[in-house]
């Protein structure tokens, strides 16, 4: 077995062995030769475990044959040959182990030893035992929306669906766990990330289960498309000065009567009103009236300054007029 890597992708068991004795031949011992071999044992699709993981390092070999007689030995070797054997029919397991001592693949074979026939080819092909699928997956969660979404799907070599549920998953971290006992053996895991109910990552993945090992693995949600279409809208929310002027009612002003004056804007945008507009009267600087585009006020004689500070809610917008009215004495 030393110099060997054999890694299990499907078992096959086979008996190969040329039988016919002498029942007469009974109580006397042979030497039986037992050639372990597993020769679809050699590639995996696994990407998981090392290479070292699913090296077979030893054998073990048990065995129980006539007038009680058992065998319990160690090997290393892929040719085993054991000696002072009670010839006839003789029950055998073999286990392969790694060189952490993690049961890989067991075979059985059931034999006839005589002087005749004393070699055998028991094949390893049985899946030993149980482990854990844990898979940490993680993407980037500023390239998805909050509706994102993980499908995974797990199948064993036969292509038969394995049930599988994501857990754990943060969508503000951008994290999930794929987390599941599994028998022992091979199997594909597909996995896929949904935003706004478009795929937008995903990958496939081979991978082994070992017998008491948890195949712990981080794996990214790459989200690498570009998009080809993208429409930007820009808007303008600002404004140019607001521009108007005042008129005068009556034109000419009379003595000891009321005047009003009343704003009238020249350059409004299509979506504003003269009722959006925040109006500010002031007479020779002094705030005298706001809220409305008409000031109806008594002037003193002599000449007096108005004017009306004018704005909108969008940036820009700040503008002015003004009037000089001349009250006669």
């Amino acid at each position: 077995m030393k110099n060997r890597t054999l890694l299990v992708l499907a078992l096959s068991l086979l008996l190969t062995l040329v039988t016919g004795c002498d029942n007469s031949m009974e109580s006397e011992s042979a030497t039986l030769r037992l050639n372990l071999a597993s020769e679809r044992f050699r590639t995996s699709r696994s990407l998981l475990p090392t290479q070292e993981d699913l090296t077979i390092a030893s054998v073990r070999i048990t065995g129980s044959g006539p007038k009680g007689q058992n065998i319990d030995i160690q090997s290393a070797d892929q040719s085993v040959e054991i000696g002072n054997l009670a010839i006839g029919t003789w029950n055998l397991h073999a286990v392969g182990s790694n060189s952490k001592g993690i049961q890989l693949v067991s075979g059985d074979v059931t034999t006839l030893l005589s002087k005749v026939t004393s070699e055998a080819t028991l094949h390893l092909t049985q899946l030993v035992g149980a482990g854990e699928l844990s898979i940490q997956l993680f993407w980037d969660p500023d390239q998805v929306a909050t509706d994102v979404r993980l499908e995974a799907q797990l199948f064993d070599q036969t292509g038969s669906s394995i049930a599988l549920t994501a857990g754990e998953l943060s969508i503000a971290e951008g994290t999930a766990r794929l987390q599941k006992a599994l028998p022992a053996g091979s199997y594909y895991l597909k996995v896929q990330l949904f935003s706004q109910d478009v795929l937008v990552s995903g990958f496939g993945h081979a991978l082994r289960i070992l017998d008491t090992v948890t195949s712990d693995e981080s794996m990214e949600m790459v989200i690498g498309d570009l998009s080809t279409e993208f429409t930007i809208m820009v808007v303008n929310n600002t404004m140019l000065p607001l521009e108007g002027t005042i008129g005068a009612t009556p034109l000419d002003a009379v003595r000891d009567q009321e005047v009003t004056l009343t704003y009238d804007p020249s350059n409004l945008p299509f979506d504003v009103g003269i009722e959006d507009l925040l109006i500010d009267w002031y007479c020779e600087g002094e705030l005298v009236s706001q809220g409305s585009a008409a000031y109806t006020s008594f002037p003193l004689p002599g000449v007096h300054r108005y004017d009306v500070i004018v704005n909108h809610a969008r940036l820009g917008s700040l503008g002015s007029a003004s009037i000089l009215v001349d009250m006669p004495i």
